[in-house]
Formats: C-alpha cells, sequence, structure tokens
C-alpha cells in the first residue's frame, strides 16, 4: 500500500491517527471533501489521516491537495463489502498515533473536536470509591449530534428522509446508542483486542461495548461531530 506521506512524519509519532474507510460507488465526493475539510479546520494539528478505498477504484480520486492534511492513502487490491470494517483493522495496523478515531466520509469533526479530546485524555484520573468507578482515559467517549434518526420511546432507528436528530452520549454503550465515531481508543488497547474483530454491520456497539464495559472510559459530554 503506497503512502503520499512518510508513515512517520519527522520522525515523531502523531497524538491522532484519523482512519477513513470510502468506497466511491457508495459515498459521493461531496461528502468526502466536507469529511476532509473538517479535519482540516482542526485547532489542533497533530494527526494524520488514513484514506482507504475498499477495492479498485472506478474513478480516480478527486483533488485533495487542497487540504492540509498529513494524509497517506491506500487502495485495497479486493473489495471486502463489509461495511468498511476490514479497512478500519487495516488502519488500526497502519496507524501511528496514540489514538485511533474512526470516521465515515460523511462525518464531520468541529474544529476544536481533537483539541478537546487530547486535553482530555491527559486529565488524571481521580480518585474513585472503587474500581468500577474510575475513569479510563484510555477509551475516549464524546457525544455527537446524529442526524436522520426518530425514536418513539421505545426504539430508535435511522430515517436519512427525516430532518429529526438526537444527540448521543454513547452511554449505555450498546448497538444503537453508541456510533462507531464516539469512541476514541488507544492504538495500544486496539492491538491488545486484536484490532477491529468483528466486521458484522452494527460491530460498533458490540466492540466498544465489550470494551467499555471490561475496562471503563473517559465520557466528555460535549458535542464534537455530527453524522449524517
Amino acid at each position: 500500500m503506497n503512502a503520499t506521506i512518510p508513515l512517520v512524519a519527522n520522525g515523531a509519532a502523531p497524538r491522532f491517527s484519523v482512519v477513513i474507510p470510502h468506497y466511491d460507488g457508495a459515498i459521493s465526493d461531496e461528502l468526502l471533501l466536507r469529511g476532509l475539510a473538517s479535519l482540516g479546520q482542526q485547532t489542533f494539528a497533530d494527526f494524520e489521516v488514513l484514506l482507504f478505498h475498499d477495492g479498485p477504484q472506478s474513478r480516480p480520486w478527486p483533488d485533495l491537495k487542497q487540504f492540509p492534511l498529513k494524509l497517506r492513502i491506500g487502495t485495497t487490491p479486493r473489495r471486502f463489502n463489509d461495511w468498511g470494517h476490514s479497512l478500519r483493522d487495516l488502519g488500526i495496523q497502519h496507524a501511528h498515533g496514540d489514538y485511533i478515531v474512526h470516521f465515515n466520509p460523511d462525518n464531520v469533526l468541529y474544529p476544536h473536536a481533537l483539541e478537546v479530546l487530547d486535553r482530555a485524555s491527559r486529565e488524571p484520573v481521580e480518585p474513585a470509591p472503587d474500581p468500577d468507578h474510575r475513569e479510563n482515559p484510555e477509551v475516549l467517549v464524546f457525544a455527537v449530534l446524529m442526524r436522520g434518526m426518530r425514536y418513539n420511546g421505545r426504539a430508535v432507528w435511522r430515517d436519512r428522509t427525516s430532518e429529526r436528530y438526537m444527540i448521543m452520549q454513547g452511554y449505555p454503550p450498546q448497538t444503537g446508542l453508541i456510533d462507531c465515531m464516539q469512541a476514541v481508543i488507544t492504538r495500544s488497547l486496539w492491538h491488545e483486542i486484536g484490532g477491529w474483530y468483528d466486521k458484522r454491520e452494527a460491530s460498533d456497539g458490540t466492540i466498544y461495548g465489550a470494551l467499555i464495559i471490561n475496562r471503563g472510559a473517559r465520557y466528555i459530554p460535549e458535542v464534537l461531530g455530527e453524522h449524517w
């Protein structure tokens, strides 16, 4: 897999690696460029972006040089067609950041998002009455604005035709209530649990739920991005 920049810029590992799975048959160039623009506007600059295309491309990439990003691009020789999960795992394998952010091409991060995450990751762990009450800064969970969401008190579901939205805090950490982009986890912990080991469609909830139940997390109540 070829890289457009050195694997480790200036010999130093970045604080964050942002992993983006892409397929040109599913996500438009307009949405991809919007997501990359939100990364280019970050007030915190110590991060790299790993952009992987799922299988051979049917057309060239749009102009990506317009964004001030440390960008690495790869194309897999075959299509996995598993909702981007194999590409997320590939990103975990190739990332050099201390923390990994999983970002879909139609996501948006607010300009101060990585700055807030970096600050939260460095805050000391406060004393707690027992281990179950201690925060774990290896797993950062932030709130997101989920667009196209509907709910009736009994169930939550996606309706992309709806203008409704909901704020998801990622708690409880279970499928349907925590999104792929919400959990920012250390690279070392990802490797410890075997990477993105579940390739089923809703595996973000499964993987995050099991990890948070077993290890805990540090929750950030501020809304730092949007899922469209």
